[in-house]
């Protein structure tokens, strides 16, 4: 008889634990939404130096626990940049012509995040990586003539970042980070593509 009621004890104990750690503890599953600022690295920058003001990215993640989460995420950035009119050696004649570079990318990554931080925490600061790949649309600009290819390029971008409840617990969250993008990526002058990519944007948990 006793070990039946230690038994029972044991169990409503177990079960007052679990339902306290369900009430503190977030929803495993996250969703984002920033908007993203990118500089131009190597090659690209030759190419297109000026800062991409025109970017986003989005995606989801299911927490394994308080500390590791898998996701994935999509994004989308711009680069830009328009050159004052040139004569640019030709095939058997110079040209004469404004130049406009740009080059859109589409990643579409499968992401890994580790926070250094429990989720009781203030700020919770996080470490991630991720790997896939990325939609790149090249167009350079000769007046009304263009040079275009479109095509598809592995890519990682690890990134370090924090995350800001909005109250203890809070499902919602202030979400910054900052990711270094890199693709074996090769057309005309860009040998490379490289970018460092600032984000900001709001993260929330749903049940």
């Amino acid at each position: 008889m006793k070990r039946i009621k230690a038994l029972i004890l044991i169990f409503v104990g177990t079960l007052g634990v679990s339902s306290a750690f369900a009430q503190s503890s977030r929803p495993p599953f996250s969703f984002h939404l920033n908007y993203s600022v990118a500089q131009p690295l190597g090659s690209l920058s030759d190419y297109a130096s000026k800062t991409s003001f025109r970017g986003w990215n989005a995606g989801f993640q299911y927490a394994l626990n308080d500390r590791l989460s898998l996701g994935a995420k999509v994004g989308f950035s711009d680069f830009y940049e328009r050159f004052p009119r040139a004569v640019y050696p030709g095939k058997g004649e110079d040209v004469s012509a404004v130049q406009t570079h740009t080059l859109q990318t589409i990643p579409i990554l499968a992401t890994v995040h580790y926070n250094f931080a429990g989720p009781d925490a203030k700020v919770i600061p996080y470490g991630g990586i991720g790997i896939g790949t990325a939609n790149m649309n090249y167009e350079k600009f000769w007046g009304e003539f263009v040079e275009r290819e479109n095509k598809w390029a592995f890519q990682v971008s690890p990134e370090i970042g924090i995350n800001v409840p909005f109250g203890k617990y809070s499902p919602l969250m202030l979400n910054a980070n900052v990711q270094y993008n890199y693709a074996p990526y090769k057309v005309q002058e860009i040998t490379n593509f490289n970018s460092v990519q600032a984000n900001i944007g709001l993260k929330f948990h749903i049940q």
